[in-house]
C-alpha cells in the first residue's frame, strides 16, 4: 500500500491509520468473550448502558463469568485506538484535503471533520466507561454520556473508515496519467 516516493504525512497516515484497524481487530477478537445473557453484545452493551443501575448488572456478570479483566483490558486498548486510528484518519483526511482534484478534496475536509468529532465523542463515551469499570460501580451520568456519545461516534468512525478508501480511490485515478 506505501510506496518509496510517499511524503512523511503519508507514511504517518498509513501507519496510524492501519495500526488503528489492527487495534479494532484485537477489541472484535476480545468482544466475544464478554457476551453473556445480560450482556449478549459486549462491550457494546456496555456502551449503550444508559443508566447506573444497567452498568452494574453487565459489570457484576463479567465478574462472575470471571471476565472483568479482559473488560478493562478492551477498553484500555479502546484508548489507544481511538488516539492511534482517529490521528491516523485525521491525517489521512488533512493529507488529502492538498490534492488538486475538488472531489478528493472534499472528501478530505469531510475524512478530517469526522475524525475530530470521533476522537472527541469516542474519548467521551470510553472515559465515561472506563471510570466506571475501575470504580467498580456504575453512574447514571456516566452511563447517559457514554450512551449518548455511542451513535455520535459511530456515524463519524463510520464515515471515516467508508471516505478514506473512496478518496484514495479517487486519488489514485486522478493522479493516473491520462
Amino acid at each position: 500500500m506505501t510506496t518509496a516516493g510517499e511524503s512523511a504525512q503519508e507514511k504517518t497516515f498509513w501507519r496510524l491509520w492501519l495500526g488503528g484497524l489492527l487495534l479494532l481487530a484485537v477489541m472484535i477478537a476480545i468482544n466475544p468473550s464478554l457476551s453473556n445473557e445480560v450482556a449478549p453484545f459486549g462491550i457494546s452493551d456496555h456502551q449503550a448502558a444508559a443508566s447506573a443501575a444497567k452498568v452494574n448488572l453487565i459489570q457484576q456478570q463479567w465478574q462472575a463469568d470471571g471476565v472483568l479483566w479482559l473488560a478493562q483490558t478492551s477498553m484500555a486498548i479502546d484508548l489507544v485506538f481511538i488516539a492511534i486510528y482517529g490521528i491516523g484518519a485525521a491525517t489521512g483526511g488533512q493529507m488529502l484535503r492538498g490534492h488538486a482534484s475538488p472531489r478528493v478534496r472534499r472528501l478530505g475536509n469531510v475524512v478530517l471533520g469526522a475524525a475530530v468529532v470521533f476522537i472527541v465523542s469516542d474519548y467521551s463515551e470510553t472515559i465515561c466507561q472506563f471510570i466506571q469499570l475501575l470504580e467498580g460501580q456504575g453512574t447514571d451520568s456516566f452511563a447517559a454520556l457514554a450512551a449518548a456519545a455511542r451513535p455520535i461516534k459511530s456515524i463519524a468512525f463510520m464515515i471515516t473508515l467508508s471516505s478514506l478508501p473512496v478518496a484514495l480511490w479517487l486519488r489514485r485515478r486522478a493522479d493516473r496519467p491520462s
